[in-house]
Order: structure tokens, then sequence, then C-alpha cells
């Protein structure tokens, strides 16, 4: 069971950050609330469920919760199920249950924080963001969305650069470091165009 919950949330981040990656990639800056709106929401690449077993995962999870309301790994999994159901309102609501219980909870204000950046409420995901990269000065991720919510969503592309530079700092080098360069590189041609 512990594994099936620890790679659930790892594909679930491992889809945000490609996601996010993605955008960048492409150039992509139109609001995506009303993508999910459209689509269902599936921010994380995962197969898309038929409406009925989403429904249906979604009350079993609900009566989950009812029974074991301080339980954060059961509310973190229904925040996720709300956003895979396009209901972003109720993941919101869902992940401030999870930090009126635990607020150091890392994962769930970088889920918010991303759910946020999705619906265009950048000054909430600034927020969460500027909590957690104060309490966890090193956590990569969070620097990460950090730069692409200022960059993309605020259009502040020298502090989305800054906050891409401390992400590339604290990874070193790879796949991800690389599409973080090229953000950069896309980032400092928008900032000549200004």
């Amino acid at each position: 069971m512990f594994l099936k919950k620890f790679h659930k949330k790892s594909k679930l981040q491992r889809g945000i950050f490609i996601t996010i990656t993605i955008l960048i990639a492409i150039g992509l800056v139109v609001p995506l609330a009303g993508l999910f709106q459209q689509t269902g929401g599936n921010p994380a690449g995962q197969p898309m469920q038929s409406a009925q077993s989403l429904q249906e995962e979604l009350t079993a999870l609900e009566a989950r919760v009812a029974e074991n309301p301080e339980d954060t790994g059961l509310l973190m999994e229904l925040a996720e199920t709300y956003l895979y159901a396009g209901q972003p309102e109720k993941s919101i609501a869902t992940y401030g249950k999870v930090l009126a219980a635990d607020p150091e909870n890392s994962q769930a204000r970088i889920n918010l924080a991303t759910v946020y950046y999705y619906s265009s409420n950048y000054e909430q995901a600034i927020k969460h963001l500027k909590e957690l990269i104060e309490r966890e000065p090193d956590n990569k991720s969070a620097h990460y969305l950090y730069g692409v919510v200022l960059a993309t969503g605020k259009k502040d592309y020298a502090a989305g650069i800054e906050e891409m530079e401390k992400f590339i700092a604290l990874t070193g080098e790879g796949l991800d470091v690389e599409r973080a360069k090229q953000a950069i590189n896309e980032w400092k041609s928008a900032l000549a165009k200004e």
C-alpha cells in the first residue's frame, strides 16, 4: 500500500514537472484554467479515466475522508483526484485542509502552488512558494516552479531567471537542468524584446 501511494506521488510530481517544462519549451503562456474545464483536467499526463469511474473514485475518497478527516494522506489523494476531475477549487480547498493539519507539508504546498499557477492565481502560488523556500531554501522543485510562475505568469523574466539559476545550482546537471537552461534562454530573449 505504501509503495502504491509513493509511486502515485512520484508519478504526480514527475507529471507536474514535465508539464511545466513542456509549457516553457513551447512558450505557452495562455492561462490554463480554461484548459482544465475543456479537457476534464489531467495535468500529470495520467491516462484519462471515464467520467463515471472518476466520479466513483471521488465518491469513495470523499467517504473515506469523512471517516478519517485528519488523514493527510487521504486528503492529498482527494485533492489530486479533484484536480484530475477538473475541480481546481475543491482541490485548493482540500490542500488547504492538509496544510491546516500539517503546515510544513512541503508536497501539499508545492501541489497547491501548482494548482494556483494553473488557475492563473499567481499571487497565491507565489505566496506558498515563498513560504516553502523560506523554510526549505534547498527545495529544488520550489525554486523551479517559482521561476516558472514569475516568468510565465507574472512576466517578471529577470526574477524567473534568478530562481531558475538557483534551481540549476542546486541540481547540478541532467535533463532537467538542460530544460531550465533552455527556459532561461527563452526568458532572456523575452527580456531583450521589452
